[in-house]
């Protein structure tokens, strides 16, 4: 199954949970709307999903959303849909021509949901070939998968949703040393008056540590690498950090100009 195809299937129940059953993280969305209050110009969100970054993201100039998958673009809302462009397309293969990009993240572990290391490799190739130069690339993953190990089938949570039904979601996870990855296999039920539905979907999370990616950061020709372990700018540590957020720069920071959507319209190849 193809990216595209598998985030197709599982946007209803990420939206689901990203939206309802659990509450907005506000230190994310506060770390990304600092980010683009000291970072301006034209910005590309990799892997934008269904504009749950499309507020924190938004500022003087155009901000530009690029997303595979139909269901995630289509379930934006029409408040979001006013902030950004949305754009159809992958990581590894962007449609933008090169230096078009002051300013261009990749949020929410979305390196990791590509379990082919070719692939990554030719993300973070293409992130660099976009971005202006004298511009940063934000990238964010979680090291901390490497210390999952495998769970049995448990229930992770019950959840009512607006329009009545509930949400159960059984989960067993599973480690694979080759490749060395983290797959999931959810179990997503849905319960009304009259029916109950089941549809499983299956996540390969890729493991990656710290050197890994910056080790590929430098060999794309980023530079200027900075390395924080939370939403708070907190230094990175390997055994506690939730997460490692690294910006890095695309030679030296120049002057960074605002743009319209007219920028962008000229920079699609």
């Amino acid at each position: 199954m193809s990216t595209r195809d598998l985030w197709n299937r599982y946007a209803k129940y990420f939206n689901a949970e990203e939206g309802i059953v659990f509450p907005a993280d506000k230190p994310e969305l506060d770390f990304y709307t600092q980010l683009r209050e000291e970072y301006t110009g034209a910005c590309l969100e990799i892997g934008a999903g269904s504009g749950r970054l499309a507020g924190s993201l938004q500022g003087k100039s155009v901000t530009v959303a690029l997303e595979p998958s139909d269901s995630m673009l289509h379930d934006w809302t029409a408040s979001d849909r006013k902030l950004a462009m949305r754009i159809q397309g992958t990581g590894e293969e962007m449609p933008f021509r090169s230096g078009s990009f002051p300013v261009v993240v990749f949020p929410y572990n979305g390196l990791q949901c590509v379990p082919e290391e070719d692939i990554r490799i030719g993300i973070i190739n293409e992130a660099f070939r976009v971005t202006a130069p004298g511009g940063i690339f934000l990238l964010e993953v979680s090291p901390v998968f490497s210390r999952r190990d495998s769970e049995p089938l448990t229930e992770r949570y019950c959840a009512r949703m607006p329009d009545g039904t509930r949400l159960i979601l059984r989960e067993k996870v599973e480690r694979r040393r080759n490749p060395d990855s983290v797959k999931y296999h959810m179990f997503y039920t849905t319960v009304d008056d009259s029916s109950e539905t089941t549809e499983e979907i299956t996540l390969n999370l890729a493991v990656t540590s710290r050197d890994e990616i910056i080790n590929l950061l430098m060999k794309a020709g980023f530079c200027d690498i900075i390395q924080w372990g939370n939403y708070d700018r907190s230094p990175y540590d390997d055994e506690l950090s939730p997460r490692l957020l690294v910006l890095a720069l695309k030679g030296m920071r120049n002057a960074i100009t605002s743009c319209s959507y007219s920028y962008v319209n000229n920079h699609i190849r």
